[in-house]
């Protein structure tokens, strides 16, 4: 029987595996976070939309904003209406109503498998 006296303590050893999940969990958050993108004239965004449309592929989507410093969350989705001046997006949460003069940024995503996230 060993005693308490006798056996080592790991100390902060123990933790790592701990505070290095916390620490990966924490990087990736702020990775996927949103960050501002420069703007993009009409007639490219317009260009995105219709490629993406004609591609059926995922697009993202960075709103102008009126208030606050940071952006707002991408709207990532696939595109499954048009009425007018405004697109309908699929997205997980939901279907979401954009208005074109609100894209301040349009993005083509292919398709990613898990494994590659």
């Amino acid at each position: 029987m060993t005693s308490f006296r006798n056996s080592e303590d790991r100390g902060m050893a123990k933790w790592q595996g701990f505070l290095l999940s916390e620490h990966t969990a924490n990087m990736e958050m702020k990775k996927r976070a949103p960050k501002w993108h420069d703007v993009m004239e009409q007639e490219v965004i317009y260009h995105v939309l219709h490629k993406v449309l004609k591609n059926q592929s995922v697009i993202t989507i960075q709103t102008f904003k009126s208030d606050g410093d940071s952006p707002d969350p991408y709207i990532e989705g696939r595109i499954i209406g048009v009425d007018g001046d405004e697109i309908y997006v699929q997205t997980v949460e939901g279907v979401k109503t954009v208005e074109l003069e609100m894209i301040r940024y349009a993005e083509e995503r292919s398709f990613q498998k898990w494994y590659n996230q």
